[in-house]
């Protein structure tokens, strides 16, 4: 059973509530930029260096650990946005509006058919989405630190290894 929409302790309507889930969106969106802006550096960093000619043994046993915070980082950014292209696809197919940041959340077309129910269940599965997906993204960009900062210490390692 759902029950309608009930304003929150600042009596937040609907429109409150997308416009909070749009933020998260974006912020989830510049999150994952700046992680993929890391791990692409830290991508070219590595391919370059390997190209030069294999590095000494320490750098090449800290290799699989950038590798896997690499990959764990990029992971994270993949389900961000698998998470919130499936959850913007089911309430599009839910609501038959556009889900667009843009466009008001009752557009013209649909206000008759979007009733007050539909309307609640679709933002709250939104704002959850919005959440998880910030978490998600959250969590890559700060994989992706890790990341760039294990590249320096690989960095560092094969130059004193002499590689």
């Amino acid at each position: 059973m759902v029950t309608a929409f009930r304003p929150g302790r600042d009596g937040e309507t609907p429109e409150d509530i997308l416009g909070h889930a749009c933020v998260l969106v974006r912020l989830c969106g510049q999150d994952a930029a700046i992680a993929a802006v890391l791990l692409a550096l830290v991508l070219v960093g590595t391919v370059t260096r390997l190209a030069a000619g294999l590095p000494g043994a320490v750098a090449l046993a800290l290799l699989p650990v950038v590798a896997g915070t690499f990959t764990v980082s990029a992971v994270y950014a993949v389900r961000s946005r698998r998470t919130l292209v499936s959850v913007l696809g089911r309430v599009r197919g839910g609501t038959g509006a556009p889900v667009d940041p843009g466009v008001p959340w009752t557009p013209f077309g649909s206000s008759v058919v979007l009733d007050d129910r539909v309307r609640d269940t679709q933002l709250r599965r939104l704002l959850s989405a919005a959440h998880r997906c910030g978490e998600l993204s959250w969590q890559a960009l700060a994989w992706a630190v890790t990341t760039a900062v294990l590249f320096l210490f690989w960095t560092l390692a094969a130059a004193m290894a002499g590689g």
